[in-house]
This record gives structure tokens, C-alpha cells and sequence, in this order.
């Protein structure tokens, strides 16, 4: 390796351990710990000046990390294999770093990866953490070029790193306004981020477990402006209708799969839905359209019994989706099995239901609920081992939503009322914003659906609020601070648990604000936008014509910029060519091949008068330019002041 180039490698191992910051959440745990032991490794041999490994040891690591990538994700494109590999390449390429284009393909690579990272998220901490990236990757590259570096005089590199960063945002933004949009989404991956959510299987403690989880599951926008109450706020994922025991399962083999015919007419809710939610689609009560913008057939969406949503296929990255809420799903008759069970009641359980014999259905209900709130049951994160229904509901009386809502539609069922599990999340996260809400791991929450046979329509119904009432009307966030600030032993863990969700609001906010205006900014706005400033009909199909000549004439007006920059030009040449502008005017031109006291000549040929203001003005600018006497600041204005009274003369 050259010697001149020796103090850039820790600089560059650094600079590859920030960009692979990101990898942790994104990647496969293995990969993340492949590449983390590189790194590790070559680190250990740069700082004990240990040699290389030999180069038949690198042929067999480029091997081993294309197996792994094909043995994990059986391709080598798309989103999450590419990128993976390209992680895993450049911790291999750290062992090779012996020219100066070694050192320039390391830092293309820690590009490539970011780039990739914006495949699975668009969010503004990815978009800061390119930004910075690029930033450090310009200014160790002109390390590279001037083939020094120091850790005591690293700022004059970072200055034309960051220089050049700003000046290539209006190409970025002039890019991204005109390059022609796309209706078919922007992730190509093979698999979706893994998420903590609920899931279409509901057992003791599968609900419970994400109360602790503040990974952010979607966020809603009512686009009327005014969100209904946290009480009211039930997001529908699933409908659960076979039960065993204590467990809650949809039994997915006599569902019908229908098309959702159209898409939503009148959006009223707009959902940002993060990957990793498998199928659901979430959506309020009545919810009767659901569909993408950029979806215009609304191939992407089915509707399952139970007016469920869900998509043909996960979702590979970040999307949105709209909704038309209404006040009634018109959803048809209960089928036989939503009164199905798979045993028979206990002797404590058959003289329990003997209370409720003939009694309609919204008066069974009431008194369960009734029984819920009064009779000693309390709202657990921690309830003790209930190993069945009677346990739980005669003995211990201790558990979360899903111990609630699946006692609950298993009594029903018994008394041959039709009833059924949801699984969703309820409530969400308010933000400075009114008409903005996150939804969290933590909002999970699991309820009951009963038909009630004299109105002809499934009727909600939710245990957990007479049990614990604060859960619903708070929120799941707020419900739990309450619970925290009286357990605190100082006034002071309150302030702060206060201050950190509202300083994760305040960002969460504009994040979503980021995020909206990127994933909203689809074909038809670029063609509305374009449309007000006259590009429609014919020039907006031209738009990549357009885009090519904007970037063309900026890149045109950069290199001019920069050419100035790079010849400076002296005063007195700056204050001749300025006397040369206004003698043209005149009519007296210099040929290239003449020198000043030829102009001078012109001028007095044609001019005595002209000639005579010209001579102060020219001679000391011969005598700077031809001589050794520089012109004083008191010259640069006297020559300044005759310009200006020059230039007023006529010839």
C-alpha cells in the first residue's frame, strides 16, 4: 500500500461502520453479525499492524457470503438480497485496500448501501442519515484524491464535501419534481422487515406481550379534519371465528375471497401503513371501501367475510391507503359456525348460562358486561396461569383484552348467540396535529362482535371496557403513563416519561409529514402540480425531454460557476475589461492581437477628448499589470469613480 495512503484506513473503517449503523434493523441478524466480525477483524489487524489474509482466504469469503445470500434468500435481486450482499461486499473489500481505486470502490459500495436502505424506508432519520453519509463519503474521497490525512486537520475536507453536497440539492430536487412517476410502488424486495403486531392467531398473552412495543405499527390521517374519540377508535385486522379453548383462530378454509369492486369514492381516512403487517389492512367499524391511490383497478386489495381487508400480497415497504368510513357495515347473516364450539361446558359453566335461558341477546350482554365491572375482575398485564375458561372466569379473574373478549364470544356461543373475535389496535397517539394519530404495538387490543338478530347487524362489544374503562377513553399510551405517575415515587419521573412522549410526538409528527409528501407525490399530483405552471396534455408527456434539458442547463450553469471560481480574476483585469466593455460601446474595439496602449490609440484616433479620460484610467492599470506596482485600495475607487464618469460620456 502506498505510505501516503496508510492514515486513510481507519478513517475509511470508520466511515464503513457508520453506514452499516442502519443494517441492524434492516438486514438479517446474521449478516449484521457477519459483517460486524469483519469489521472487528480488520480493525484488530490495522491497529497491531498484523499482514492481510491470503488471497485464496478472501476467494473463499466471497463464496461463503454468495451461499448465505442464496441459502437464505434462494435469489440474488430484489431489495433485501441486493442489499444484503452489498453489505456484505464491502466488509470484504475492506481486506483490499492497497490503491487509491480501492479506496474509491469502498466508498462507492458505502453509497450503494445507503441507497439500498432507501428501498425499505423513506423515513426523515434514513433521509438525515443519507445526507450525512454522503457528506462523509465526499469528504474522505477528496482525502483520497490529495492522498493525506491527519485526524488533527480534517476539516479542510469537509468543507468541499459538504460544499458540494449542497450544490447538488437543487439537481435532487429538480430530479425528483420532474422524474416521471409511477403507479407500481417503490419496493422490489422478496420479504418485509419482520414486525412485532397482532397476528390472526389470539391466545392468552399474544396481546398482552405488546404493550411494551412502541414500534410504529400506521398512522391515520382524517382528512375531515376531526378525530372521533379514543372510545371510538377500533382499527379492524381480523375476524376470528374458530375457537379451542381459550385459543382464537380464523379458520381460513371456508372464508370466500371476494374482489373489492371499487376504490373508495370519497376518502376519509388516509393510513401510512409500515411493512411487516403481513396482510392486514386496518380500518374503522363500516369501513365498506378501501383502496390505493396509485392502485386504479384495486388489484391489491381482497375483502374477507367479516368486511376484512387485506392485501394480495405483504407489503414491502412503506404505503398508503385510503378509506370511506360509514355508520353500518352491510354485512349479511352470521354463518352457523359463529355459534360453533369444539366442547361441551363444565357443571359450574351449564348452571351459570341457566340465568340466561330465553333472554335476548342485548339483554345477555348487558348483565355479562354488568358481571365484568362489578364482580371483581381486574385488567392485568401479568394475570396469574389460567389454563381455562372457567379458571379464569370463576377463579382468578385477572387478564388482559384477550382473556375478556374470548371469554366473552365463547359464552355467547354457548347460548347460541353469534359471536366473534376482532383483532386490531384501538385508539392511537395524538400529535400537534388534530387530525393525526400514530398507532403503536402497544394500542393492540382484541373485542367481541355479537349479531343481534333485531336490527340485522353485528354489534360490537368490549369487555375490557368495564373492566378497566381509562383504556378506552385515554388511549393505550396515556392509560399506561397514569399508571406510571402513580406508582412513581417523584414527581420528577412523571415530568420527564411527559416530556419524552411529547418530544417523540413533535418528531413523529414531522416525520409523517416527510413521509406523507413522498409517498403522496404520485403521478396525479405531479401532473396537477405540473399542470399550474402550463405543462400538461402534450408537455407533461414530454416530461423526461424536460428533465434532461433542466439537468442539462443546471449542470451547464454549475460549470460555469465553477469556472469562475476556479481562474480567478485580478482587480486591474477585472477594471480593464470593464474599460474594454464601455469603449465598445463606443465603437473602438481591441483586436486579441493588440495591448492597451493600442486601445489607447483607437481612442484618441477617434476620440481626443475620449482618449483623455481613458489615460488616467489606463495607466495605472499598465503599470499593475506590466510593472511592480500594485494597485492601493484609494486607485481601485479613483478608477471605479472614472469607469462610472466614463461611461456616461458619449463617443
Amino acid at each position: 500500500m502506498n505510505a501516503k495512503l496508510r492514515p486513510l484506513v481507519r478513517p475509511l473503517l470508520l466511515l464503513v461502520a457508520f453506514t452499516l449503523l442502519p443494517h441492524i434493523q434492516l438486514r438479517p441478524l446474521w449478516s449484521t453479525a457477519f459483517v460486524s466480525v469483519l469489521l472487528l477483524y480488520r480493525t484488530w489487524l490495522e491497529f497491531t499492524n498484523r499482514s492481510m489474509p491470503m488471497r485464496w482466504v478472501l476467494w473463499l469469503g466471497q463464496i461463503a457470503v454468495m451461499a448465505a445470500i442464496w441459502s437464505h434468500f434462494h435469489t440474488f435481486f430484489g431489495e433485501d438480497a441486493a442489499g444484503t450482499l452489498l453489505t456484505l461486499l464491502i466488509g470484504l473489500k475492506t481486506f483490499e485496500l492497497h490503491a487509491k481505486r480501492d479506496f474509491f470502490i469502498a466508498c462507492i459500495l458505502c453509497l450503494l448501501v445507503v441507497m439500498s436502505y432507501l428501498l425499505a424506508d423513506q423515513g426523515l432519520m434514513i433521509t438525515a442519515f443519507l445526507m450525512a453519509n454522503v457528506v462523509l463519503v465526499v469528504t474522505l474521497l477528496y482525502a483520497v484524491e490529495a492522498e493525506q490525512w491527519t485526524w488533527t486537520n480534517w476539516k479542510p475536507f469537509v468543507r468541499p464535501g459538504l460544499t458540494l453536497v449542497l450544490k447538488a440539492l437543487p439537481l435532487l430536487v429538480l430530479t425528483f419534481l420532474l422524474f416521471p412517476r409511477f403507479s407500481t410502488g417503490f419496493g422490489t424486495g422478496s420479504s418485509s422487515v419482520g414486525r412485532i403486531g397482532v397476528s390472526d392467531n389470539l391466545q392468552p398473552g399474544s396481546v398482552s406481550k405488546l404493550i411494551g412495543s412502541e414500534e410504529i405499527m400506521f398512522r391515520a390521517t382524517f382528512l375531515s379534519g376531526e378525530v372521533p374519540p379514543q372510545a371510538l377508535l377500533y382499527w379492524r385486522g381480523a375476524v376470528l371465528d374458530n375457537v379451542d379453548g381459550m385459543n382464537w383462530t380464523r379458520d381460513k378454509s371456508l372464508e370466500s375471497v371476494d374482489q373489492v369492486p371499487t376504490p373508495p369514492i370519497k376518502p376519509e381516512v388516509e393510513i401510512y401503513l409500515e411493512p411487516g403487517s403481513d396482510r392486514f389492512l386496518f380500518a374503522l367499524e363500516g369501513t365498506e371501501m378501501l383502496g390505493f391511490p396509485g392502485d386504479l383497478l384495486n388489484r391489491r386489495v381482497r375483502v374477507r367475510d367479516g368486511r376484512i381487508f387485506e392485501l394480495n400480497e405483504p407489503l414491502q415497504t412503506r404505503d398508503r391507503y385510503v378509506f370511506e368510513s360509514g355508520s353500518a357495515s352491510r354485512e349479511g347473516p352470521p354463518s352457523p359456525r359463529m355459534i360453533l364450539l369444539n366442547d361441551e361446558p363444565s357443571a359450574e359453566m351449564r348452571d351459570f348460562l341457566r340465568g340466561f335461558v330465553g333472554k335476548p341477546p342485548e339483554v345477555v350482554v348487558r348483565e355479562l358486561l354488568e358481571r365484568f365491572r362489578s364482580g371483581g375482575y381486574v385488567y392485568s398485564l401479568e394475570p396469574p396461569p389460567a389454563p381455562n375458561l372457567d379458571r379464569f372466569f370463576f377463579k382468578t379473574k385477572e387478564g388482559f383484552c384477550e382473556h375478556y373478549a374470548g371469554t366473552l364470544a365463547t359464552i355467547l356461543r354457548r347460548l347460541k348467540i353469534p359471536a366473534r373475535v376482532i383483532v386490531g389496535y384501538q385508539g392511537g397517539t395524538p400529535t400537534l396535529l388534530g387530525n393525526y394519530l400514530t398507532i403503536r404495538g402497544h394500542d393492540a387490543h382484541a373485542w367481541v362482535e355479537y349479531y343481534d338478530f333485531g336490527g340485522a347487524r353485528w354489534r360490537r362489544v368490549d369487555p375490557t371496557a368495564q373492566v378497566a374503562p381509562a383504556r378506552l377513553s385515554l388511549g393505550s399510551e396515556n392509560f399506561m403513563q397514569a399508571e406510571d405517575s402513580l406508582m412513581a415515587s417523584r414527581w420528577t419521573s412523571h415530568y420527564w416519561s411527559r416530556l419524552r412522549l411529547r418530544s417523540r410526538a413533535l418528531f413523529d409528527q414531522i416525520d409523517a409529514t416527510w413521509t406523507g409528501f413522498l409517498l403522496g407525490f404520485d403521478l396525479a399530483w405531479q401532473r396537477d402540480m405540473l399542470s399550474k405552471v402550463g405543462m400538461d396534455g402534450d408537455l407533461f408527456r414530454a416530461l423526461p425531454v424536460f428533465l434532461i434539458l433542466g439537468l442539462a442547463l443546471f449542470l451547464a450553469i454549475l460549470y460555469f460557476f465553477e469556472a469562475q471560481r476556479r481562474e480567478p480574476i485580478a482587480e486591474d483585469e477585472k477594471l480593464y475589461r470593464k474599460l474594454q466593455n464601455i469603449l465598445r460601446r463606443q465603437g473602438i474595439v481591441r483586436a486579441p492581437f493588440e495591448g492597451p496602449l493600442a486601445l489607447l490609440g483607437k481612442a484618441e484616433a477617434k476620440n481626443p477628448e475620449l482618449a483623455k479620460a481613458v489615460e488616467p484610467i489606463l495607466a495605472p492599470l499598465i503599470r499593475a499589470r506590466f510593472g511592480r506596482d500594485p494597485l492601493s485600495a484609494e486607485s481601485i475607487q479613483q478608477i471605479k469613480r472614472d469607469l462610472r464618469g466614463l461611461g456616461r460620456l458619449k463617443g
